[in-house]
């Protein structure tokens, strides 16, 4: 891991990261599942992924494995990688057309579903798939239950509905819990959340609703804890950011 005041690290990979896969670097519990029958573009989002995993891990100091997530989609994976005992939750998705108004309904609180509503056509997917996201990382990191507590977590939208969703509330599980979003390449969604231990607990501990979120630039500084470090895969260039919100 590189020498910065970082502790939460994403790492991003493109289809090129399969030329890199080796079933002897995975991990234990990946190796049974490497066996599995996949369609020709399950088995390349396999490949990224694990080849992105092992670059992340390797590059993690000796010592206590990290707390870890990962996430893919249309040959592209991000890995997020946190200190041991911290709980962390990844999610990636590209920006394509959906049906937003019934999966909004399916997924989201009335208030989020107005939220996704109220904007034009233009900003509705990244709306969307920024609540999506945050509430599947969610799920991740939290142990939750897919799809039942999808509206359980995610934002709660103050004032205008249709303002910038970084001056929202984020609604999430008991405990000290930040998360973090991001559009990258124009295409896709990237949200991760994370909490870190309490002091003199070894544990993510638990606590209420969070305060309200603030918009950050791209090139908040690596201290912030919600923040993650960008770092690149097998071959790949770091993804432009292009917007970035983080609420703790």
């Amino acid at each position: 891991m590189p020498k910065e005041d970082a502790a939460l690290f994403s790492w991003w990979a493109t289809p090129v990261a399969a030329r890199h896969y080796r079933q002897d670097r995975l991990r234990a519990d990946d190796v049974a599942r490497a066996r599995a029958p996949r369609s020709p573009r399950a088995e390349r989002d396999w490949q990224v992924s694990r080849a992105l995993l092992s670059e992340a891990l390797a590059a993690w100091p000796r010592g206590a494995d990290p707390a870890l997530s990962l996430a893919h989609s249309q040959g592209h994976a991000v890995a997020a990688l946190a200190p041991a005992g911290w709980r962390v939750g990844v999610d990636l998705e590209s920006m394509r057309p959906r049906d937003f108004a019934a999966l909004a309904q399916w997924c989201c609180t009335a208030e989020e579903q107005a939220a996704v509503a109220a904007c034009d056509a233009a900003t509705r997917p990244r709306l969307f798939y920024l609540l999506w996201t945050l509430k599947e990382a969610f799920i991740k990191a939290a142990g939750l239950r897919f799809p039942a507590d999808m509206r359980a977590v995610g934002l709660l939208p103050s004032g205008d509905p249709s303002g910038e969703p970084g001056g929202w509330r984020l609604r999430a599980p008991d405990g000290p819990w930040q998360a973090y979003a991001a559009v990258l390449d124009g295409t896709w969604v990237v949200s991760v959340v994370s909490c870190a231990p309490q002091e003199g607990t070894g544990h993510a501990g638990m606590a209420g609703e969070a305060a309200a979120g603030s918009s950050r630039p791209a090139a908040a500084p690596p201290h912030d804890p919600a923040v993650p470090a960008w770092r690149a895969g097998p071959e790949a260039a770091l993804p432009r950011v292009d917007a970035a919100w983080r609420w703790s």
